[in-house]
C-alpha cells in the first residue's frame, strides 16, 4: 500500500469531493468541496487529497497561521478524513505521519495543533500515535491536541 498526499487539482478533484464519511461522522467535518473553496479564499489554507496507489481516499488540510500568528509558528489540521470505505486499514496513521512531514519540510512551524470530537476514540488513538496531547477543549466542546513539530 503507497500513501502519499497530493495537491488538488483537476485530475483528482471529482474524486476527493466524491469521498464519504459513515454516517455518525458527517457531522464532525464540513465536506470536502465546502473545505476546498475555503482553501481558495486563503493562502494560509493547503489542502490535499490522500492517495493510496494514486486513488484518492481521504482528504486533509492544514493551516499555517492565523491572525495571532503573523510568523507562521502554529499550524493547525483543520481537516482530516479517511472515506468509510478505506477505514480501519491504517491508512490515516500513515497520512498523519505524511502530513506532519510536509509542515516540517515546508513550513516554520513549531507547533501543530488539531480538534477532534470527545466520542471520536478513532481519531484520539491515530493523533496519540503520532505524539499529539490533549491539552484543552474549544468552545465547541472539541477537545484541542497538540505536538511540537
Amino acid at each position: 500500500m503507497n500513501v502519499t498526499l497530493s495537491e488538488i487539482d483537476p485530475s483528482n478533484f471529482e474524486d476527493v469531493i466524491a469521498l464519504e464519511l459513515e454516517p455518525a461522522q458527517e457531522l464532525n467535518l464540513p465536506t470536502n468541496v465546502y473545505s476546498i473553496a475555503e482553501s481558495s479564499l486563503s493562502d494560509m489554507l493547503h489542502p490535499r487529497a490522500i492517495c493510496v496507489d494514486g486513488i484518492a481516499v481521504g482528504f486533509v488540510m492544514y493551516a499555517v497561521g492565523d491572525i495571532d500568528d503573523e510568523d507562521g509558528h502554529t499550524c493547525t489540521i483543520w481537516r482530516f478524513m479517511v472515506d468509510r470505505r478505506h477505514q480501519g486499514q491504517g491508512i490515516g496513521k500513515i497520512a498523519m505521519g505524511l502530513v506532519l512531514s510536509e509542515i516540517r519540510a515546508r513550513h516554520p512551524c513549531q507547533m501543530v495543533e488539531i480538534y477532534y470530537g470527545a466520542e471520536n476514540v478513532a481519531a484520539r488513538k491515530v493523533y496519540a500515535l503520532h505524539g499529539f496531547k490533549d491539552v484543552g477543549r474549544r468552545d465547541d466542546g472539541d477537545i484541542i491536541a497538540e505536538r511540537s513539530v
